[in-house]
């Protein structure tokens, strides 16, 4: 429709154009030096356009070819304006009903999310979130108030709930469900936006997790303060460089990994409950094989934050430990179904 616009217009513009150049040509071999003014060429072929007839405000009878140019121009800038009403109308028409119609199955799909993530912004930092969360498979809705990147990021990465609004208003975060989300990404590009959001997702949901982006260090004791988890994109930046020169390997390995889209890996981790059948059980119960690509990397023991790295088979596994694997995570939500770990969806 957007395209079908512009070629629309394209064709008025040029017929306006030829029209205004014409009449003024005529009149100059003609007429000579007292030739008729642009301004009054252009609004003779405006009014011979939209067929207002105010009359000839300039005198077509005394310039040769101009009557028959008039009626040329008539005939053709009919219908390229015809075309050209018609295709804005239905653009504006269609534009207002699909937008509508958008809005309605957003409000929709967000009114389904329980236990979800808010993302809020999905800018510069927020569409790599965005991306992660996608290939995740978490349930998620994007909080963002440009309704055109929205749209960008849908046509890039696939549908998903989407609201636009402001992160810092109370009820544009209650209408995202943030009374029934289990977490919340505050990615907006200033730091007094991310304190904002903070202190009012602590108003609203104290239970809610709340991770946020942080460029300035001052910012970054008030919003820990606050029980948010600080992500400070230039302080991982310096670091990754630093791995980069360091251990190239390594991180070359992690990118690969982040990067597959047809083996979705990921390093996970999911917590023994007191419900899970593993709880007292050695590591050696499980048949790991059974689900898939699954490598336990470590378990953090509950209370006393140490770790058993590569642990032994022989390791008791107990209420509220946690296993960090390295697993495909269909694999990893089939082990954690089996043995009711929470983690994983």
């Amino acid at each position: 429709m957007k395209r079908n616009l512009i070629t629309a217009g394209t064709f008025l513009i040029a017929i306006i154009c030829m029209g205004t150049m014409g009449y003024y040509s005529l009149a100059y071999l003609s007429l000579g030096s007292s030739s008729w003014s642009i301004s009054d060429c252009f609004y003779m072929t405006i009014i011979t356009l939209t067929t207002v007839g105010f009359g000839e405000v300039i005198d077509v009878a005394s310039v040769p070819g101009a009557r028959f140019f008039t009626v040329f121009i008539l005939v053709c800038g009919l219908g390229v304006s015809a075309y050209f009403i018609s295709t804005l109308t239905a653009f504006l028409v269609e534009g207002e009903l699909e937008n509508l119609f958008w809005r309605k199955r957003m409000r929709k799909e967000i009114d389904k999310l329980s236990n979800h993530v808010i993302l809020c912004g999905g800018g510069r930092v927020g569409h790599y979130i965005l991306e992660e969360l996608k290939l995740s498979g978490l349930d998620f809705v994007l909080l963002e108030g440009s309704e055109e990147r929205i749209l960008e990021l849908q046509e890039r990465y696939g549908e998903f709930p989407a609201f636009v609004g402001d992160a810092t208003h109370d009820e544009d975060l209650k209408s995202v469900g943030i009374e029934k989300a289990s977490g919340i990404i505050s990615a907006l590009d200033d730091d007094k936006d991310n304190l904002c959001v903070v202190v009012t997702c602590r108003q609203l949901n104290r239970k809610l997790r709340v991770i946020t982006r942080c460029r300035e260090g001052e910012f970054s004791s008030k919003l820990k303060l606050l029980g948010a988890d600080v992500v400070m994109p230039n302080f991982i930046g310096g670091l990754r460089m630093a791995s980069q020169m360091v251990r190239p390997k390594t991180v070359h390995y992690l990118d690969i990994m982040l990067r597959d889209k047809k083996n979705i890996v990921r390093i996970e981790d999911v917590t023994v409950t007191e419900k899970s059948n593993l709880a007292g059980k050695e590591i050696s119960s499980i048949n790991f094989k059974e689900y898939g690509n699954l490598l336990l990397l470590a378990v953090m023991k509950k209370g006393t934050g140490q770790i058993a790295y590569n642990p032994d088979q022989t390791y008791c596994l107990q209420s509220g430990d946690t296993m960090v694997f390295q697993a495909e995570l269909d694999a990893l939500r089939k082990l954690c179904k089996k043995y009711s770990l929470i983690g994983m969806d």
